[in-house]
């Protein structure tokens, strides 16, 4: 041990208690206090997990569960996966307004004053613990260094084994301060590195939140994001492994683009006198009253939609046939290869059309506006994004063709996804990086269909030519146990 009046160890010069003493015993003394609030900590959380189990019943709980399947986009009629029964209880116990429209660590605290003195720092950290994102900057033996994704601030984590948690993830956890470094405090998971262009964008959809309800909506935010990034992670999965698995369903979804509906199904096109007479009665009752440019908003979409039903069906048509594939092709492979299409007339394209199928069901001729009001719901955001990305593709993503040997040209529809690992094409049930510089991350919650010719060689391919893209949606059915995607017969 170094005496007080020995040369500083240091190489300084100073005699030891001149030197480095007091900066050791500031150490000292942060490492006590750290040791300290680390056992209030332990003992804080072990009291409020308790004290929750004792207060907040099973019973009490149930009402809650739905709230927590909706913020996480879990489906309503199932329970809450087993795997997110801690993310749950970690939920009702620091963010969830659920006693008495406060959350329940508030509550705690306030029915624990007593025995919670001397811990007023650890409680008011844990108060401010929320459910965030992190980034994973850098893994040492016995700490890690986070990087918040929220406000970008950088955060020393203090653990014995990092476990799972490995430089460049991205991580959803809460932090405690415990002296001058922070520790997890509830269940954490981690994702891709790759992910977090596209959770930066959702953080930024969520930032907005009612002045009112602030401090909730806030807290609500990372839960969100964190949602959507499960969603995300397993629709890529799915995707991958769909296709992989199953050649014949990516073959039954290639035949909802390659549909030959231009084929009428009888001799003549056209349609029954009653189904033009019931158009024309939309036409007068509810567009004729409109200004003229409306008008002519309407006539468009209404000689379009005559157009693919009299070729489609012929004379043969009911309302009745229409079923959900029929009006997911004609309401974007149709309307894309027959219409000169931007982002903004093809929602008036869309919201004119709904507006037909709506008066049609409020009048008793016709159920169809059901099946069309899914496909709608999907498309009022999918078909402009999808204009916007041919548009996109078009200008920035053609390559000329290549003269070189183990080249190969491809033409097709090939479906194009944004993987953890970047843009990639499925060609011929197999999934191939695609040339995309700086590919917007604002699309890459959506997959596409894209009609076109490619080169490809080892390390990849490029698109020569595009003619065509349509947008490959997912329907939601809340009355549906399982997602279904548009084309798949």
């Amino acid at each position: 041990m170094v005496s007080r009046n020995d040369p500083c160890p240091c190489g300084g010069g100073q005699i030891y208690k001149n030197c480095c003493e007091r900066v050791v015993t500031i150490e000292l003394v942060g490492q006590i206090r750290e040791g300290k609030e680390r056992e209030q900590k332990n003992e804080c959380l072990q009291d409020l997990n308790t004290w929750f189990k004792g207060y907040f019943t099973v019973e009490k709980q149930i009402p809650w569960a739905d709230s927590f399947k909706k913020l996480l986009n879990l489906p309503l009629d199932q329970a809450i996966p087993e795997n997110f029964r801690s993310l749950f209880h970690s939920w009702l116990m620091f963010d969830a307004p659920c006693v008495m429209k406060r959350r329940a660590i508030e509550f705690w605290m306030m029915s624990r004053r007593e025995e919670l003195k001397g811990k007023e720092r650890v409680v008011q950290n844990l108060l401010k613990a929320d459910f965030v994102c992190f980034e994973v900057l850098e893994v040492k033996e016995d700490s890690m260094i986070f990087r918040s994704l929220f406000d970008q601030s950088d955060y020393e984590v203090f653990t014995e084994d990092p476990g799972p948690i490995e430089k460049g993830k991205i991580v959803f956890t809460r932090l405690i301060c415990v002296g001058n470094r922070y520790e997890i405090c509830s269940p954490f998971i981690s994702f891709m590195h790759e992910m977090k262009g596209e959770i930066l964008v959702q953080l930024e959809k969520y930032s907005y939140f009612d002045d009112e309800q602030q401090e909730y909506n806030t807290r609500e935010q990372g839960w969100k994001v964190f949602g959507w990034t499960i969603q995300k992670a397993r629709e890529l999965e799915k995707i991958e492994k769909v296709v992989s698995a199953s050649p014949e369903m990516y073959e039954n979804m290639r035949e909802a683009v390659l549909w030959p509906a231009e084929e009428p199904k009888s001799e003549q096109s056209g349609l029954p006198m009653q189904i033009i007479q019931q158009m024309e009665q939309f036409y007068v009752n509810q567009v004729a009253p409109l200004q003229k440019i409306t008008q002519t908003l309407y006539s468009r979409s209404l000689e379009m939609l005559y157009q693919y039903l009299s070729l489609r069906f012929g004379y043969s048509f009911d309302w009745s046939n229409l079923t959900e594939d029929d009006l997911s092709y004609y309401l974007s492979v149709w309307y894309l290869e027959h219409a000169k299409a931007t982002p903004t007339s093809s929602k008036i394209f869309l919201n004119t059309t709904k507006h037909l199928f709506k008066w049609l069901y409020s009048q008793g001729m016709s159920d169809a506006y059901l099946h069309f009001r899914k496909v709608y719901i999907s498309l009022i955001r999918a078909l402009p994004i999808a204009i916007e990305v041919r548009n996109w593709l078009r200008n920035n993503a053609i390559y000329p063709l290549k003269d070189e040997k183990g080249n190969s040209i491809t033409t097709d529809i090939f479906m194009l996804a944004i993987s953890p690992s970047g843009p990639v094409l499925l060609v011929k049930n197999r999934w191939k990086p695609i040339q995309l510089r700086s590919f917007p991350s604002t699309w890459s919650d959506y997959r596409f269909w894209i009609k076109g010719t490619i080169q490809s060689d080892h390390s990849g391919c490029s698109f020569v030519h595009i003619e065509n893209l349509y947008p490959m949606v997912t329907i939601s059915d809340q009355f549906m146990r399982e997602d279904r995607v548009l084309g798949h017969k």
